[in-house]
């Protein structure tokens, strides 16, 4: 599929007034269309209740982030940190993920890198050991056999000499300015972890990578903006994440020990971190902060990705529920409308469009426009902030989401105790 490019012309600055324009429009007419469900709300209580309540969440979502604003910088503020690795089977990113740390603009006296070997079966050993010929102080811990991410970061957190821990994917990269940034939002005392922002690496690869470009963007400059405003982002990212030290280590050993239904944790260790942190400390989001991943470009690599992620989200939304509601109550609100919607959407889907095709009434083209509309609400906001023909995959993951990938969450919720799935 040929790439869709905006050339630099009078169209391309007339492109973000346009693109707002038509998102406004669009919220206009998504408001319009509620109406209905409250003229009709007794015919179908419980269809127009959902109705209501998803679109005000995903309105709300556009509509708090439009509020964050990231840390204030201060240059002279410059804790001590540790960058930390941990990987399997990464000898194709890894030395570009240590090169890109080392070309930090940060005071090289106050920043180390911490390189984790778990266990590969491949030559990321032999990467690592030659990045360290251009990098003396690169430390580098092999566990010879694999153990899991989880140990990983933890033997990473023990061997950190730095007051800020920062976690990077071995298949993310960070720019020169990104540990300068991160470490911003640690001037309040009270903030426990910083999650940075994710672009795609790979974004142009085919339509898959073009998908999660676009889903990635919202995902971060929308969502965990919007969780950030409360000082309660769900989830910091694998790709690049910070924690406090002082922090982590009183809990490190739970962490690294949890258990769940009977079985070790052996996955979403990114999401059960931050929740560690969110039982006392703020979480909170830095737009400027900025890594680029390779995300995965199979169908198949990505299924196993998305089971993975949902497992986790499944698990931690649980033990999230038991202190969410301590928060802010706007945090703790839309926390848990955000864990009821994943149960009752593939419900949804099926009363609106497969039922149907069984006889049993009609296919619902209200939901099919609705779900069209705020779909294009998402390329939108993403064409409107980067100007690029890539928004249009936008609206294509929104209907791969709703089609395909929302039925995962009852196999995840099903399969929860079984740990073996991983990307690869």
């Amino acid at each position: 599929m040929p790439q869709l490019e905006v050339r630099r012309g009078l169209g391309y600055w007339l492109i973000p007034p346009l693109a707002i324009v038509l998102f406004a429009a669009g919220v206009a007419h998504v408001g319009y269309l509620k109406i209905s469900n409250f003229e009709y709300f007794w015919y179908r209580p419980w269809a127009n209740t959902y109705s209501l309540l998803i679109s005000f969440y995903i309105l709300s979502r556009f509509f708090l982030s439009a509020f964050y604003r990231p840390p204030r910088e201060k240059a002279s503020y410059r804790p001590t940190v540790s960058a930390v690795i941990a990987c399997k089977n990464e000898e194709k990113s890894i030395a570009r993920t240590i090169h890109c740390l080392y070309a930090s603009d940060y005071p090289e006296h106050l920043f180390e890198v911490i390189a984790i070997n778990d266990g590969s079966t491949d030559g990321t050993l032999r990467e690592m050991q030659r990045v360290k010929e251009l990098y003396p102080k690169l430390r580098i811990i092999d566990f010879g056999r694999n153990l899991g991410k989880r140990h990983g970061m933890a033997a990473g957190a023990r061997a950190a000499r730095g007051e800020i821990l920062v976690y990077v994917d071995s298949d993310s990269f960070v720019r020169h300015d990104t540990l300068a940034r991160i470490v911003q939002g640690f001037k309040d005392p009270d903030v426990g972890g910083v999650c940075g922002h994710a672009l795609v690496h790979n974004a142009r690869k085919n339509f898959l990578t073009r998908m999660q470009e676009v889903r990635y963007y919202v995902a971060f400059r929308v969502v965990k903006a919007a969780e950030s405003l409360f000082g309660a982002v769900a989830c910091c990212s694998g790709c690049l994440a910070a924690y406090r030290r002082r922090y982590v280590m009183p809990i490190l050993d739970i962490w690294l020990k949890q258990r769940f239904l009977g079985t070790n944790a052996t996955f979403g260790d990114d999401r059960s971190l931050t929740n560690f942190m969110l039982r006392r400390y703020r979480v909170i989001y830095d737009s400027r902060a900025i890594c680029s991943t390779i995300v995965p470009e199979s169908y198949r690599q990505f299924f196993r990705q998305q089971l993975r992620w949902k497992k986790s989200w499944v698990r931690e939304t649980l033990l999230a529920g038991r202190f969410m509601w301590r928060r802010h109550p706007m945090a703790a609100f839309f926390f848990y409308l955000g864990g009821i919607f994943p149960f009752i959407s593939p419900i949804v889907v099926c009363a609106a469009l497969v039922v149907p095709l069984f006889g049993f009434g009609t296919v619902s083209l209200l939901y099919v426009y609705g779900a069209t509309l705020m779909s294009a609400l998402y390329g939108l906001y993403y064409l409107g902030r980067l100007r690029s023909g890539l928004w249009v995959y936008g609206v294509a993951f929104s209907f791969f989401y709703m089609l395909i990938l929302v039925w995962q969450t009852y196999y995840a919720v099903f399969t929860v105790r079984r740990n073996h799935w991983g990307t690869r």
